[in-house]
Parts: structure tokens; C-alpha cells; sequence
């Protein structure tokens, strides 16, 4: 159970890493809106989590009693969108698209938060119970 946890706190751990890069990506966004030629910026690690989700290869070990853990390994990707330009200068922030984002991008760091601490509590629990 312990390393079940420890896997979960990890990749609490790597999603609220995502999502603080994503905040600032997105805030960056929002300070060029009006600067010639720039070009909006995206963060992608939801699918980056998600596949690690999906394929949760094992590690192999050679003796029965060597503890397993799966690790999240992956990074956040940032991508820059060159294809569109929503404005004559050249520039393709959409302040509307950016602001929704951002305040999706907020609840989603705050969930991760509140189930970090979740855990966190629950393993506090079982080491104080584990003392009496």
C-alpha cells in the first residue's frame, strides 16, 4: 500500500508541475497580447499523464521481494501554435480563449492540491496509527 501511495503522490506531484508550467505559459500568453508577431504558446501534459496512465509498464525484478513502483518519468511539452495569426500583426492570443484557460488551469491545480493533501492525510494517519 505504501508504494501505491508513494505512486500517486508522484504523479500528483509531476500533474501540479504541469499545470504550474501551463500557468505561466498562459500568463505569458496574456502579457503579449498586443505584441507584433507573437505567438501563443500551449502546455501539453494531460496526455502526457494520461498515456503514462494507460501503458503503466512493470518494472522488472529479479527476486520476489524487491519492491515494484511506477514511477511517472515523463515531462510537460511546450508547443508553440505558428500555424494562426488571428490579427493583422501577425499575433494569434485570443484574450477570451487565454482567460478560460487560465481560470480552467486554476480549478485544475487546486483539485490536484486538494487530493495531494488528501493523501498526504491519509498517510499521516497510517504512520500515527501505526504508533499506538
Amino acid at each position: 500500500m505504501f508504494m501505491k501511495s508513494m505512486d500517486v503522490i508522484n504523479l500528483l506531484e509531476k500533474a501540479m508541475t504541469g499545470s504550474a508550467l501551463r500557468h505561466t505559459v498562459l500568463t505569458n500568453n496574456l502579457t503579449n497580447v498586443n505584441t507584433p508577431n507573437f505567438k501563443r504558446s500551449e502546455v501539453d501534459f494531460r496526455s502526457t499523464l494520461e498515456d503514462a496512465l494507460d501503458s503503466q509498464l512493470a518494472v522488472k525484478t529479479t527476486k520476489a521481494a524487491h519492491l515494484q513502483t511506477n514511477y511517472f518519468q515523463g515531462s510537460p511539452q511546450i508547443s508553440v501554435d505558428r500555424q494562426t495569426s488571428l490579427r493583422n500583426d501577425g499575433n494569434n492570443v485570443d484574450l477570451d480563449v487565454e482567460l478560460a484557460n487560465l481560470a480552467e488551469n486554476s480549478i485544475y491545480y487546486n483539485s490536484l492540491v486538494r487530493f495531494l493533501s488528501s493523501q498526504l492525510s491519509l498517510l499521516r494517519q497510517a504512520i500515527t496509527e501505526g504508533r499506538r
